[in-house]
């Protein structure tokens, strides 16, 4: 292989965020092709979900130490689950597109 035909397989690679230049071949030849999925919702439901973690434990930590849970505290934990909900609806919508 030359370094040129090395160059273009890691920029592809890199395009298809996939790291290991043996499972990507191996794709390639069984596939035929990569699908490059861009859906910023998916990064966004990551973010959300990962928010609502982080509060859920602080919730739990507080309940566990003082036995209380305070007016309020769920409301922004559960916004963030509806967002999320939201953003994962716009997710099957664009994959459903692309399915058709």
């Amino acid at each position: 292989m030359t370094d040129n035909e090395l160059a273009v397989i890691q920029q592809k690679m890199n395009q298809a965020s996939i790291i290991n230049r043996e499972a990507f071949i191996r794709k390639m030849v069984m596939e035929g092709k990569v699908l490059i999925l861009e859906i910023p919702e998916l990064r966004k439901v990551s973010s959300l979900l990962g928010h609502c973690s982080g509060n859920l434990n602080q919730i739990t930590k507080r309940m566990n130490q003082t036995g209380r849970l305070y007016d309020g505290e769920l409301s922004e934990t559960k916004q963030a689950l509806q967002s999320s909900e939201n953003e994962l609806r716009k997710v099957f919508e664009k994959l459903e597109i692309i399915n058709q």
